[in-house]
């Protein structure tokens, strides 16, 4: 067999075309968002400020799953809520803002002193998120839940704010 060597015009091209591949911007895949917020339930006065944490999957890019866990203590000396849902969200990205909605199922469990109840949720997700470079991503978002039984007191809307890092 014969071997075939490049002669200069053809090896200045692969040079070329291989330093052009190595410069070339390449877009960063996205798996997903780990979120903190802050938020305000109503009826407000029934409820102080509540915290908690999400985790999103946006592998599907305009179809987005998330985890998230709540926590908001009552007015009242010993009352809390705690919430688990699940949600599947519709986000299209539109540059660097997501708006997004779906809806959401989970559980509850509320404590008042003595007294606990659990029970399951409901919830419709409107939000947007804004990324603020690479990793940094901040949220607004509202939620209407409808809490299954009688529970210790209601909560039927809540507004949140929060900061994360989209990986």
């Amino acid at each position: 067999m014969r071997k075939t060597r490049l002669n200069f015009p053809h090896r200045f091209l692969v040079l070329l075309f291989g330093l052009a591949a190595l410069g070339a911007p390449s877009r960063r895949a996205e798996a997903g968002d780990a979120m903190v917020f802050v938020a305000l339930a109503s009826p407000r006065e029934d409820w102080k400020t509540g915290y908690g944490a999400s985790l999103s999957s946006t592998w599907f890019k305009v179809l987005n799953f998330e985890a998230e866990a709540g926590r908001t203590s009552a007015e009242i000396v010993g009352g809390t809520m705690t919430a688990f849902t699940g949600s599947a969200l519709i986000a299209p990205p539109v540059g660097i803002l997501i708006p997004y909605g779906g809806l959401g199922v989970g559980v509850f469990r509320q404590t008042l002193g003595g007294d606990s109840d659990t029970g399951t949720l409901k919830c419709l997700v409107l939000g947007a998120k804004l990324k603020l470079g690479p990793l940094l991503i901040v949220k607004g978002e509202f939620r209407r839940f409808t809490l299954s039984g009688e529970p210790l007191l209601p909560m039927d809307k809540r507004i949140s704010v929060g900061a994360g890092l989209s990986f």
